[in-house]
């Protein structure tokens, strides 16, 4: 992986996507991941009904949740929001499908499963004790729990980050994740399950709560940055500030695939990134062009 971006860094393309299959193909024969189960799981997902109980919002802060397939633009503007004074960034917290699960299946009053998994949840977010009223979860397969996360906190709002599926999928097969983590990143086939699969379920997602959900497009958060950050302020109820120009906290640990890219300045040169491989990647004609 690292051969094939330093060829990519100098516009040897070819050969970049010659050391990128190679390593693909290595990962990809030791991990297999459970194509089938996800579709059944977003079957589920669409299909689910959860019984009509809600509990009441908080009153002096509000959960923020950056969703979306991984390497669509996430850490960016999650780095950017936390540059606000009244935002704080928790980074990717793995705490929601465990609750989740808690919730549908466990014992005892669903209510009372709610409450409990609120109040675990809201002590993860609020560990210690920030004064920030906007509190950012950039975990990108949270979009998996829309439904439960309007039920434990019904002010919460989510920003679902949507990239090119070309120049996502190549994004994806470009980078070496940490074991576990994206398995379906090694093979185009896969990847191609899991953009279908995030795009149909956003889609209900979207119909059924269009008031808390708002798509943040990467093309055009990296095009026009000033009018996209703006939008989404005004959108969150912040209040105005120069998001773009405000120094980044540099102590702030990244630990996501997106660290590099997370500490340059925005810019487009990832946009179309997928044509410089077309011959060299077919595959990627498989997915939309859009």
């Amino acid at each position: 992986f690292g051969l094939g971006k330093a060829h990519d860094d100098i516009g040897d393309y070819a050969q970049a996507a010659d050391y990128l299959r190679q390593a693909n193909t290595i990962v990809h024969a030791a991990t297999r991941w459970p194509r089938k189960q996800w579709r059944r799981s977003i079957e589920a997902r669409i299909s689910r009904i959860l019984p009509a109980e809600q509990l009441a919002a908080p009153t002096d802060w509000t959960p923020v949740f950056i969703i979306g397939l991984p390497r669509s633009g996430s850490t960016l503007l999650a780095d950017r929001l936390a540059r606000h004074p009244d935002v704080c960034q928790r980074g990717e917290l793995p705490w929601l499908p465990v609750l989740a699960e808690q919730i549908v299946t466990g014992n005892g009053e669903y209510r009372d499963r709610l409450q409990q998994a609120a109040a675990t949840y809201a002590a993860q977010l609020r560990q210690d004790n920030s004064s920030a009223h906007w509190m950012l979860d950039k975990q990108p397969h949270n979009f998996m729990h829309v439904d439960l996360i309007l039920s434990l906190f019904p002010n919460a709002r989510f920003l679902y980050c949507k990239r090119h599926a070309r120049d996502n999928a190549l994004s994806l097969w470009m980078q070496s994740f940490q074991a576990g983590a994206q398995d379906f990143a090694y093979d185009f086939t896969d990847i191609g399950a899991a953009i279908q699969g995030s795009r149909r379920l956003m889609k209900h997602w979207l119909t059924r709560y269009p008031d808390a959900i708002r798509t943040v497009g990467y093309e055009h958060l990296v095009s026009d940055p000033t009018s996209v950050l703006s939008v989404l302020m005004d959108w969150l109820g912040l209040p105005a500030h120069d998001l773009l120009s405000s120094d980044a906290d540099n102590s702030a640990i990244i630990s996501t695939a997106s660290l590099w890219q997370a500490r340059q300045p925005i810019n487009t040169r990832s946009l179309r990134r997928w044509e410089n491989y077309a011959v060299h990647v077919p595959e990627l004609l498989q997915f939309p062009d859009n």
